[in-house]
């Protein structure tokens, strides 16, 4: 019989299933099966250790038609008598194919099948690949554009905040492109006094005018001045904790420029985020613990730079953080 009468290989010469170590094995289709009925036990042996030898061949499901090498996968080394004797019965349901190789139909199927389920998992692994990428230069691009704006936002701001703070640069909203505090809660800024009032600036921290004492030019009896309420001091701001992301303003550049010279703004920001959100607690005003936070790094900088024999500061010592918040 020439190779042209033989039928085409049952596997495409690509299916390549190396580093795949696990074949499906079709129990019932087995157990029902002639090998499994007519077989000795040394050719049934022989028969599933060759299947498990075709399944990371070069196509999957094949064997090369060679005496020794079939031999040898079949567990019987280079004892080629002993592996004759159960030749027929081992290599049961095998077709040679014009292509030179042994092909088991079953075991072709399975190699079809889990082929088509390799190069679906390799497709989906790219694209991942391709959108964390893509992701990757995305958020650099954003990053770049904020800092050009004035806002340094830490590394591991959440791309979602991100692109949010982006949205709102290039929408020129909330400031971020001028030099008016940047909100970074999203919500409006309170203001000193409200209120609904029917009289002309009650309510706008407008005092109503008052009539003059005495004056009876309109025929009304002279009023009394209201009597002013008594101070109760200045109202404190209200502490809210911490919000992020937490953006710098070009106001507050420009004074870590002027007093805080030798700080690496990105790296004490970020621990200046790290400790203030694991803290929880609330301050009246952010920009100046941010500050206060960065004068004391400058501090330690210039502590260091005196000479081997400075005192280091204690790092665990944290009451000046509560110094100069704003309040």
């Amino acid at each position: 019989m020439t190779a042209s009468d033989l039928p085409a290989p049952l596997v495409p010469a690509d299916v390549d299933l190396r580093g795949l170590p696990f074949m499906p094995l079709d129990v019932n289709r087995l157990r029902d099966s002639d090998l499994a009925i007519e077989a000795s036990g040394d050719e049934f042996r022989a028969a599933v250790l060759l299947w498990c030898a075709s399944w990371n061949q070069v196509p999957a499901g094949s064997l090369p038609d060679a005496e020794q090498a079939l031999a040898a996968y079949a567990g019987f080394g280079r004892d080629l008598k002993s592996w004759k004797k159960v030749r027929d019965g081992a290599l049961r349901g095998f077709v040679k194919c014009a292509d030179g190789r042994l092909y088991h139909p079953v075991v072709a199927e399975k190699a079809i099948d889990a082929w088509a389920q390799r190069v679906e998992h390799r497709a989906a692994k790219e694209n991942e690949n391709k959108r964390k990428e893509k992701e990757r230069q995305d958020r650099a691009r954003m990053f770049e554009a904020l800092r050009e704006a004035g806002q340094v936002l830490p590394y591991n701001t959440t791309t979602k905040a991100l692109r949010e703070a982006f949205a709102a640069l290039e929408q020129g909203g909330n400031g971020v492109t001028g030099h008016a505090p940047v909100t970074v809660t999203g919500h409006a800024q309170d203001t000193a006094k409200r209120g609904t009032g029917n009289r002309e600036g009650e309510g706008q921290g407008i005092e109503p005018p008052l009539a003059p004492l005495g004056d009876l030019s309109q025929g009304q009896p002279a009023r009394k001045p209201a009597a002013k309420a008594e101070s109760k001091g200045v109202r404190a701001k209200p502490r809210k904790p911490l919000q992020m992301p937490f953006l710098m303003t070009p106001e507050m550049l420009a004074w870590a420029k002027e007093k805080a010279p030798a700080v690496n703004l990105d790296r004490e920001t970020e621990r200046f985020c790290d400790y203030w959100t694991g803290t929880g607690k609330a301050m009246a005003d952010w920009p100046s613990t941010w500050r206060n936070w960065m004068r004391r790094a400058q501090d330690d900088l210039e502590r260091r730079g005196q000479g081997g024999g400075a005192a280091k500061s204690d790092t665990n010592d944290t009451r000046w953080i509560d110094e100069d918040d704003g309040v």
